[in-house]
């Protein structure tokens, strides 16, 4: 039994290790934001959307519909994928906005408690419940997709990364 457990326990760890690797990426970048200058601000904003864009897509592809059909994770998972939403619709909302408006900062720090809480759902309480519900083929098979996405997604030029997720927040000039 306890060899079962250890089994389980290392392609389950590589998987929980690749999402909070991106939770903490996206902690930093989000910090970041806050305490830069409006200047930096859009690059910044640009980067932390793709990152964020490219995990929910990851998670939403390889991870949750494995869970989803697991009776006793449905809540949780339908829980998570509708911040996702809520998440993408901030993303969305705030590359509309100049970041040098009043209400960008404000909206972004409603994004960004958002995402911690998702975190927060994920870390404590999607994680450890998976664990009594998936066996270590799973957790390898997941973990293996994930990684698979983030090669794919590194090789590809950033710029198209996240093409067709929204308008660019580039500055059009202003005709006279």
């Amino acid at each position: 039994m306890a060899q079962k457990a250890a089994e389980q326990q290392q392609p389950a760890q590589q998987l929980f290790d690749l999402l909070k690797k991106d939770h903490r990426l996206a902690e930093r970048m989000m910090k970041q934001i806050e305490s830069a200058a409006e200047e930096e601000r859009e690059n910044l904003f640009m980067s932390l959307k793709e990152a964020l864009t490219e995990h929910m897509l990851m998670e939403e592809k390889e991870f949750y519909p494995k869970l989803k059909k697991i009776s006793q994770m449905q809540d949780a998972v339908q829980d998570a994928l509708d911040e996702h939403s809520e998440t993408k619709e901030y993303l969305s909302e705030l590359e509309e906005m100049d970041v040098d408006d009043d209400d960008w900062m404000t909206t972004f720090q409603s994004m960004r408690e958002g995402i911690e809480h998702h975190v927060e759902d994920e870390e404590k309480e999607i994680f450890p419940e998976c664990r009594k519900h998936l066996d270590a083929r799973a957790f390898e098979e997941i973990a293996h997709r994930c990684i698979q996405m983030k090669e794919k997604s590194a090789s590809r030029p950033a710029s198209s990364r996240t093409a067709g997720s929204g308008p660019s927040t580039k500055k059009q000039p202003e005709v006279a």
